[in-house]
């Protein structure tokens, strides 16, 4: 029986982040079937990083022997010969399609299998794969290469392997095994697909999720400094619907970005990093069935400011994080500390804000580092055990050099601050 046609297929695939290239290169003696490397290709392959997730070399070679196993007692077929064994079958068909899925055309491909055939060191990936859907190479390509690693054998001088899977079956059923294992099935599932497809069954849908996301990059290394960056949220076309959140107070973004059905590039803000050492905050986005996560490590820095509120009235000098209005005039003092480089006169720029019956701001700004708000007891909203309310204070601290630090309450290593009404 012929093999029956399969279109070509666009995919959803899985992406690896990049690690180094393999020091080991292809020997002119091509791949020994008595060392196959059981290390996943995902992360590097035969040529070094790359995007697309291949199987291991173990799983791919032991694909390739059930193949064999079908063939001839599944099928029934008799034997034939080929200069090319089972493991350089596998492995040169494997490389091929991991230049074409990452960019490569097909003489490129060609020409960088060949290459590492004779010895040569892996050529890199003709392109960064940004999109979840790849376009496997035709099957007419893939049987045109087969033809000429069958030559490039010959003329390496090998000698004829039996075999029971012929050249048209070894390429176009591998290439579908790895269309289902970059697609997120494992040996069972795919190797299990393939074979319904060869028994003349409807070619089965591969393992990705109906919906998929990833952030790229997945994480961003910053300075302590305030500054904007952004990530790319990327997804299939016409995927599901998504919510995203910053789970850190210093790490925002914009409202237009807390939702969406598909992918988009969300632009983010970090504040400056005035907490002492470093710190890690994330975005997460959530859809059914997966979430996914940008990661932002912010450097700490070597010039700390910070400030505390105390409660005279109530604490003393004792540092609180509570301002308690009980009287008819209560007031609560904030008190900077700063080492930035330019020494002598700093600038401090304060604003507290809070709602009390309405919402109420004071300013100031000057060469104290101290700060006081003052209010009374018996406003609107007071009860008897005290009714509280977020006091948001903020102080921007400029030394004489023009170098600013602005430290706000709940951010970094400040604690959130509140206010709390009492009746008189």
């Amino acid at each position: 029986m012929r093999l029956h046609t399969v279109i070509a297929v666009m995919l959803l695939v899985s992406v690896a982040c990049s690690s180094p290239d393999r020091s080991r290169q292809a020997s002119m003696a091509g791949p020994s079937a008595a060392t196959v490397d059981t290390t996943p290709m995902g992360v590097g392959g035969i040529a070094g990083p790359m995007d697309v997730l291949f199987p291991s070399r173990a799983d791919a070679f032991q694909f390739r022997n059930e193949l064999e196993t079908k063939y001839q007692t599944g099928l029934n077929r008799g034997a034939t010969s080929s200069f090319v064994d089972r493991e350089g079958d596998v492995v040169w068909v494997q490389e091929y399609i991991r230049y074409r899925v990452n960019g490569c055309d097909h003489a490129t491909a060609i020409a960088r299998v060949m290459a590492q055939i004779d010895g040569g060191a892996p050529g890199g990936i003709c392109a960064e794969n940004r999109e979840f859907l790849i376009l496997f190479p035709p099957r007419d390509q893939s049987m045109d290469f087969r033809r000429q690693l069958e030559t490039k054998y010959q003329q390496m001088g090998r000698g004829l392997q039996a075999t029971f899977v012929d050249a048209e079956g070894t390429v176009i059923w591998t290439q579908e095994y790895m269309r289902y294992r970059v697609n997120q099935c494992d040996h069972a599932s795919a190797r299990q697909r393939v074979f319904q497809q060869i028994d003349g069954g409807a070619v089965a849908a591969t393992c990705v999720p109906d919906c998929l996301y990833r952030f790229n990059p997945g994480e961003r290394v910053l300075s302590a400094a305030q500054q904007n960056s952004f990530v790319d949220l990327q997804g299939a076309p016409g995927g599901c619907a998504w919510t995203a959140a910053s789970e850190a107070p210093w790490l925002t973004f914009s409202s237009d970005y807390f939702a969406g059905t598909n992918g988009v590039s969300i632009p983010y803000t970090i504040a400056q990093n005035v907490s002492g050492g470093s710190r890690t905050g994330r975005i997460r986005v959530t859809w059914a069935g997966g979430n996914a996560s940008h990661v932002v490590f912010q450097e700490g820095s070597s010039f700390i400011s910070s400030f505390q509120m105390t409660d005279p009235f109530r604490s003393g000098a004792q540092p609180t994080t509570e301002c308690h209005f009980r009287s008819a005039a209560t007031p609560c003092t904030f008190t900077a500390t700063s080492n930035l480089p330019g020494g002598g006169s700093y600038t401090y720029t304060w604003t507290a804000s809070y709602f009390y019956g309405t919402q109420k701001s004071t300013t100031q700004t000057g060469t104290s580092n101290q700060f006081t708000i003052t209010d009374a007891c018996g406003g609107s909203g007071a009860t008897a055990t005290g009714d509280a309310a977020d006091l948001d204070v903020t102080v921007t601290i400029t030394d004489s050099l023009g170098n600013t630090q602005t430290i706000r309450s709940g951010e970094g290593a400040q604690p959130a601050l509140r206010i709390v009404r009492f009746t008189c």
